[in-house]
Order: structure tokens, then C-alpha cells, then sequence
């Protein structure tokens, strides 16, 4: 099904299934029109959706569809807060209800809660009904900023780089485009660039974009209002996007008088099934909304120390020995070549009592101890003992070894795909490479790569990608995460401390 966004442009609703789609441009450049005319075009189709609306200008959408307008205030339909926006968001993606969140009556506090709850109730029902569903997000600075971690960013991001398998798209619409998350627009399929004027936002443009600076600068600074580059792969042309066919209520003022829209109500039915679905689920005191957030992280605290806990009991009494011996003859010859898993302690003792069982070795040291138990390991007729504890136990403080564990920890629970891809590119650091080229290397899908980006390693900063213009790029950020990670530290550790610390984690992470 074609989608009249502009005479210049073909676009197939099917490709919209699941996309992460970026209109960026400054005030006035068309930007809200381009989100309007897209929002028109898929409830022509019938197309499910929920348009995050932080200055009550969507109502206007009302005037031509069957549209709920939910929030608090003048000119919404239903008055909600966090304590019901899991049942709106049910009835919407279940009853196929088209709803613009009009945020603009709330507090800061109560909108982020309000949309936590909203949108974590469509990623989970989307879990269950994988069913198309596309978010439009206004103002998406306010909610993806670039370096800034929040628990709302988190949801957001996930849906916007990990929604495609449950039929989840998104729409970020933003003024600043320097100031939104750099994962989420890297990773945007289809991009709609408005005029900017800004040196950082043509910076980023930059980056989008596959033509030289000067080229960029020029092209976008000459765009008129309604033009903008359209841009879904290797695709990249001017398009002029028409204008949206309902009351746009943020549009420039000027001294012609306005006629107010006649809006469509919505049905009856509806209502009714909202009202059923939120009885019971009437609006809370904050101190209500306060204890109920304290008592989930109070929960969350605990089932994380308890592993912790855990995870320092196995580290502390654990060890894992792999003794090499004699090929000569004797007793042990039954048995050329034999695993021992041994406690930590027994490890040690073994070393100390057996002198010519010399060299602990993980890695080749670059000052010659390697050659040193090599060749006392000649002269003894025995192989080389490989205990595979940390090297030199005492020279981290416990504290930054406990930390380094527990990161470790984090990793291993990632995917079997997203451990592979770490692990080729911190033992392949500083280089950046392609998914066609970590396809190769790793022996994974190139299709899967790119369906299931490694979000979790892009949002903890381990891994870092880039849009170049033979495609995307991802490099290993393991110095830059160890500074910022490990940085507390460093006034007792140092400069070689940190070293250390980027070194474990290099042999540990790199090992699949």
C-alpha cells in the first residue's frame, strides 16, 4: 500500500513494519508537518499507534479520524495518570485504538512515570500480540538525550533499536538533533533531515549523511520549509512533503484569523471499554506512587546483592586447575592429559610443594617469564602448569577485582551473539568494521547482526558505532569504558591500575 507523503517518494506501508524513523529539523523547517502527514497516512490504513504529544498540538488529528486524546487538562477525552496508563496502553494495542498522549498538562515527574508505565505495558503486550504498532515520540530530546542514562531513555531506546521482532516501530521527531541519542538515530532506517542551523546538528547530519561536509552544509542549509533529504539506505534524495490534510495546531501564527476544527468524537464503546478496563485503577497520591517505586527498587537491591553475594562465595572458595604431565613413564603416564577442579587453596599449596611444576601462565609476558618456565619445563621433562586464576591476585585492590567480576557477569548474561561480537571486536581494538566483515569473522548471520544490534553494549558504552558511507561500522570502546567505568579508582590504582583492569577484562571478554 503507497503512503501519499510526497509526489517525490514511493513508500510501501510494508516497510514501515517495525522501523525506527528519525525527522529532525529546527522550528518552522516542516518537521511537524512531515510527523503529521505520516501519522494521517497510517490511520488511513488503520494502522495502530500512540503519539507522544508534550504540547497538546495532535488534537487536530481528530477533526478527520477517530482519534482518543488521553492526558490531563483542557481538550483531552479521558483525565489519566500513571496509576491507569497500562490499561489505556492494553486497549489501544488490543482494540486497535489510535492515542495521542497529551502531556501537556503534567509535571516532569508525572510524565516520565506516566510514560514508563505507558509504553513498558506496549513493549510487553507487543511481547504477546506481535502485532504492527508504531510510537510517534515529539520532542524525542526531551526523552533520548544524548549521554544521559535514565530508566525512560532505557524503554525508549530498546524500542527504538530492538522493537522490529514484536512489530514495534517508533518515530522520534526532534529540533536538536545533536541532543538525541546518537544509538537511536544511527540506527534509524528511514531518516527525514529538515533545514538545521546549528554547527552540531549539521555535525550530525554530517554523520548521516554519505556526502562531504561542504556538500552537506550547502545542500541543507539551502532547503526550503516542507523540503527535506530523505534518506533509507542507499537511497538519498531531496523530497517535498505535502501538507497535512487536518488541523495543525502548532503551526507559525499569523494575522488571519483561524477557524477552530469540528472534531470526531470517538465512539461510545470505546469509552466504555477504557472505563472498564481502569476500574479499580483510580488515580494515586504520590506518596502512594513513591511507595510503590521504593518497593520495587527495594526489590531489584535485593535480588542483586544477593547474587553478588553469591558470585563472591564461588570467586573466593573456587579455583580451576589444568596440570600437562610427563610423557615419560611412571604412574602418571595412564593419564597423559588430565583436568583437575580443585579449591583455590589446593591450587596454591600444589605450587608451593612441587618446585619443578613451574610457570602460571595465561598469556606470553612480555618479560621473558614465559621462556624462563619453558625451559625449566625442558629441563624437568614436565609440561606447563596452567591455573586459570586471575595473574597476580594482590595487584588490585579487592574492590576493583569484585567490580570487575561483576561486569564480567553482566556480559555473560547477553546473548550468545551479542558475547561474539564483543569478544571479536576488544581483541581486534582500536579497529571498526563492518557487519559483513564481523559476519565473516565470527561465523554469524550478517541478517541477524543487523536485526538484533548489541543495544545493551552500545548503551553501557563498550561498544560504539558509526554511520559511514559503505554502512555501519562498530569498534570496541574497552579504554574509554575502563576509564569512565574504573575512574573512581584511579587515585589508588593509577595509570597502570587501570591498565591492569582493561587487561583482565580484554582476556576475560575476549574469550567466547
Amino acid at each position: 500500500m503507497r503512503l501519499n507523503v510526497s509526489s517525490d517518494l514511493d513508500l510501501d506501508l510494508e516497510r514501515l513494519i517495525g522501523q525506527c524513523i528519525a525527522i529532525l529539523g529546527i522550528r518552522g523547517s516542516g518537521k511537524s508537518n512531515t510527523a503529521g502527514v505520516i501519522f494521517e497516512e497510517l490511520l488511513n490504513q488503520q494502522y495502530p499507534m500512540s503519539i507522544v504529544d508534550i504540547e497538546g498540538e495532535y488534537f487536530g488529528l481528530k477533526e478527520k479520524y477517530e482519534v482518543l486524546v488521553v492526558g490531563t487538562g483542557d481538550g483531552v477525552e479521558i483525565e489519566i495518570d500513571a496509576g491507569c496508563a497500562a490499561e489505556i496502553a492494553e486497549v489501544s494495542m488490543e482494540q486497535n485504538v489510535p492515542v495521542v498522549l497529551d502531556l501537556s498538562g503534567f509535571l516532569s515527574d508525572e510524565r516520565t512515570e506516566l510514560l514508563k508505565e505507558y509504553l513498558g505495558a506496549l513493549w510487553t503486550l507487543a511481547g504477546r500480540l506481535r502485532r504492527p504498532y508504531i510510537i510517534g515520540i515529539e520532542e524525542a530530546h526531551e526523552f533520548i538525550p544524548q549521554g544521559v542514562k535514565t530508566e525512560l531513555k532505557e524503554l525508549i531506546a530498546r524500542i527504538a533499536l530492538r522493537g522490529r521482532k514484536r512489530g514495534l516501530g517508533a518515530i522520534v521527531v526532534s529540533q536538536r538533533s545533536a541532543k538525541v541519542d546518537k544509538d537511536v538515530l544511527s540506527q534509524a532506517g528511514i531518516l527525514l533531515l529538515h533545514r538545521v542551523v546549528h554547527e552540531v546538528d549539521m555535525r550530525v547530519y554530517g554523520e548521516l549523511l554519505p556526502w562531504r561536509k561542504s556538500e552537506v552544509k550547502e545542500i541543507i542549509t539551502s532547503l526550503e520549509t516542507g523540503h527535506c533529504i530523505f534518506v533509507n539506505g542507499d537511497v538519498v534524495r531531496p523530497i517535498h512533503v505535502r501538507e497535512r490534510a487536518t488541523f495543525h495546531a502548532g503551526f507559525t501564527p499569523t494575522l488571519d484569523a483561524v477557524a477552530p476544527p469540528t472534531l470526531k468524537q470517538v465512539s461510545a464503546s470505546i469509552i466504555e471499554a477504557i472505563e472498564r478496563a481502569r476500574e479499580g485503577k483510580g488515580r494515586r497520591t504520590r506518596t502512594q506512587e513513591l511507595e510503590e517505586q521504593l518497593a520495587r527498587l527495594e526489590e531489584r537491591l535485593g535480588e542483586r546483592d544477593a547474587r553478588i553475594s553469591e558470585l563472591e562465595d564461588v570467586a573466593r572458595t573456587l579455583g580451576y586447575i589444568k596440570v600437562e604431565v610427563p610423557h615419560g613413564g611412571g604412574h602418571a603416564a595412564e593419564n597423559p592429559a588430565r583436568p583437575l577442579a580443585e579449591p583455590a587453596e589446593a591450587a596454591a599449596a600444589a605450587v608451593r610443594t612441587t618446585p619443578h611444576l613451574l610457570g602460571v601462565s595465561r598469556r606470553p609476558r612480555r618479560d621473558g617469564a614465559l621462556a624462563t618456565r619453558e625451559r625449566v619445563a625442558a629441563q624437568t621433562g614436565w609440561g606447563i602448569l596452567d591455573v586459570a586464576e586471575e595473574e597476580s591476585p594482590d595487584s588490585l585492590p579487592p574492590a576493583v577485582v569484585r567490580h570487575v567480576d561483576r561486569l564480567v557477569t553482566r556480559i555473560e548474561r547477553q546473548s550468545s551473539l551479542h558475547r561474539r561480537i564483543l569478544a571479536f571486536l576488544v581483541t581486534h581494538e582500536p579497529g571498526a568494521y563492518t557487519t559483513e566483515q564481523i559476519s565473516a569473522w565470527t561465523n554469524c548471520a550478517r541478517s541477524l547482526i543487523e536485526d538484533e544490534p548489541p543495544a545493551d553494549l552500545l548503551s553501557v558504552g563498550l561498544v560504539e558505532r558509526e554511520r559511514r558511507a559503505e554502512g555501519i561500522r562498530y569498534r570496541s570502546r574497552l579504554k574509554g569504558f575502563v576509564t569512565s567505568e574504573f575512574g573512581v579508582y584511579q587515585p589508588d590504582i593509577g595509570d597502570r591500575g587501570l591498565h591492569e583492569v582493561a587487561r583482565r577484562l580484554r582476556d576475560r571478554l575476549g574469550a567466547v
